[in-house]
């Protein structure tokens, strides 16, 4: 059973690296496993279970998503959410949250950003649970972008 399984999904996987836009890998996978099946190294069970765990688990996802409001010019919310289905990425929540506020900040007429509140939990949704994080952040001015607004 596993001799025959290695190479069909092998293939499955082989299938999904294709030049698709990016985000949408997934859409090679279905035409691997057809053609894994059609050799005959694939039954249709097996195909549909594999298939339909890969849509569960999404492993080319990113496994935080972030969510941003403007809560004023210069303040920003950040809403983290990790995917239902993980294989890691337990402590990766200040990590996001770090980088995408120092992206924010890399605007122009700013120069850093200041940490005004940081909490996390878990969400306890229905069938799964996730890990969940909330920021708020002030972004700094530049004194180059302040000295020019002064008259």
């Amino acid at each position: 059973m596993i001799r025959r399984l290695l190479p069909a999904l092998t293939l499955a996987w082989l299938a999904g690296c294709s030049t698709a836009p990016s985000g949408q890998d997934w859409l090679g996978l279905p035409a691997g496993l057809v053609m894994a099946s059609d050799a005959g190294h694939l039954k249709l069970p097996v195909a549909a279970a594999a298939l339909a765990f890969y849509v569960v688990s999404d492993p080319l996802a990113p496994n935080w998503i972030v969510e941003e409001a403007r809560a004023a010019d210069d303040r920003y919310i950040l809403a983290l959410r990790m995917k239902a289905v993980i294989s890691g990425g337990d402590g990766e929540a200040r990590q996001v949250f770090t980088r995408h506020a120092a992206r924010l900040a890399a605007r122009p007429g700013f120069s850093g950003y200041e940490e005004l509140a940081w909490q996390t939990g878990i969400d306890s949704g229905r069938p799964f649970a996730r890990r969940v994080a909330y920021g708020e952040i002030r972004l700094l001015r530049s004194t180059d972008a302040a000295a020019r607004r002064t008259p």
